[in-house]
Order: structure tokens, then sequence, then C-alpha cells
């Protein structure tokens, strides 16, 4: 009976520990938000290419699904509201110059230039939880479509899953390269692109010019940070800052909701 009652209890103990060390947000934790209430972000962006064009003024307005990535819209939405993503720069472009066969995108939101124009690596410090299935979250399925805002993160599988934390990138075409392997949490809205002072329009989704000024960038760059630790490879050859991100968050209080963190 003794060693009955120890298999049993050896069991619930083993189904207890995979239940709990999942470490994503439970039912409880999560909140009810309406696909109506889902977040609305704008980042704006300012870049000269030195193509003759004169500089360009971008607004990306993005919408957010908190029911397939919980974790990850909070944290995000949160960033946000601290004016953690102002000054950003776009950090890593993929210059394939619209090539269909490889997943194209241009990363932001981790790294800056300060006063002296030296590169800064502004770690959040910490990670938060991979909300996609190959990380064994089910309920985000979501796609790499043109203009979805996913998360970045260290390459490969294992405990790399939960690597991101800040950075994010912006798909610049349709490819199913990372999808299931990376956490696609937002999808472009609309755009719009001031040309030297001229405004050029808004338009569905991403900006021609935009779109264009992206998938044919050079990205020869290359760049150590101010504390000598982090080399940056595949940067723009014209910096693209971040001036402003802002959210609507339609009455939901994302500020003391919940994120899964490691």
């Amino acid at each position: 009976m003794k060693k009955l009652f120890l298999t049993v209890l050896s069991v619930v103990m083993l189904l207890c520990l995979t239940a709990c060390s999942s470490g994503f947000l439970s039912d409880g934790d999560i909140m009810n938000v309406t696909e109506e209430q889902n977040p609305t972000v704008t980042i704006n962006l300012e870049y000269d290419p030195e193509d003759g064009g004169g500089k360009r003024e971008v607004e990306l307005v993005f919408e957010l699904y908190y029911s397939k990535a919980p974790s990850t819209v909070t944290n995000f939405v949160q960033l946000i509201n601290k004016g953690y993503y102002n000054n950003k720069i776009v950090h890593y472009a993929t210059g394939n110059g619209g090539d269909t066969s490889e997943l194209e995108y241009i990363s932001a939101g981790q790294y800056y230039y300060d006063d002296e124009g030296d590169l800064v690596n502004d770690s959040v410090g910490y990670q938060i939880k991979g909300e996609f299935q190959s990380n064994q979250w089910d309920a985000n399925d979501l796609t790499h479509t043109l203009g979805a805002l996913a998360m970045d993160r260290l390459s490969g599988s294992g405990a790399v899953f939960d690597s991101a934390a800040s950075a994010f990138y912006i798909v610049l075409n349709e490819n199913v390269e990372r999808d299931g392997n990376y956490c696609v949490f937002g999808n472009i809205v609309s755009s719009s692109v001031t040309l030297d002072g001229k405004q050029l329009g808004a338009a569905e989704g991403l900006h021609n010019q935009f779109l264009n000024d992206m998938l044919n960038i050079d990205n020869s760059g290359t760049e150590t940070t101010k504390d000598g630790k982090t080399t940056v490879q595949n940067m723009p050859a014209f910096t693209i800052i971040i001036t402003s991100v802002t959210v609507d968050t339609h009455g939901i209080d994302y500020d003391s909701a919940k994120v899964a963190k490691v």
C-alpha cells in the first residue's frame, strides 16, 4: 500500500511539475479583451536614405492581438507606456532586395545612439515566454504575412524559445519560414509617408514608398556597442530612428496586467 501511495504521489507531483513549469500565463491571469478592444499602436519613423528623395517621415499603425499572445502584447504595451521605444533605431535589415524566397524584415527596439553618437544596447534585463506553437503555446496561429509584427529572439530551439524581450521585427513579404517558431503578435492596419515635407497620403497595409525603401536597403553596416560587449551586423547604411510610439488601449489597463517572464 505504501509503495502504491508513493507511486501515485510521484505521478501527481510529476504532473504538477509539468503543468506548473510551463511558465505561461494561466487562464486566471489572462484578461478579457475583445477584438474591438485590441490595442492599436502607432510607430513613427524618420530616415534619409540619401537617394535624392529627401527625408522620410513614416507612420505605421498596427493592431495587436492580446488573445493570441497575452504576455507579449502586455509587455509591448507596458514598454510603450514607459517611453522605452522612443529614439530606438532599426538595427537590422535583411537587404535581400525583394527576394521572396526568404523572409525579409527589419528589426528594432533594443539599440539607440547616445548624445555622443555611440551605439547603446538598452537591454530591459529580462526575457518573456515565447508564445508560439513550437513552444507549446497553441493559442497563437498568427503567421508571417506582409506587415506582420513579431518578436525577435535568439535563433535556434529549446531554451532560446524564451529569449524575446523588447526587440521586434516587421515582416516585409509573405513568408512561412518562421511560422509557428516566432511570436507574431500584431499586423499592419495602415501607414503614411511624408517625403521631404510632401505628404504622399495614407495606404492600407505598408505604404509602397516605405516598403521599397526597406526592401532595397543597404545592410552592410557593422557597429560595436559603447560598452564593447556587442557587435551588431547587417545594420542599415543610414539611420532609421523611431521618433515615437503610442498606443490606444481602448480602456484596458495593461500597466497592471501580468507578463510571463523567465
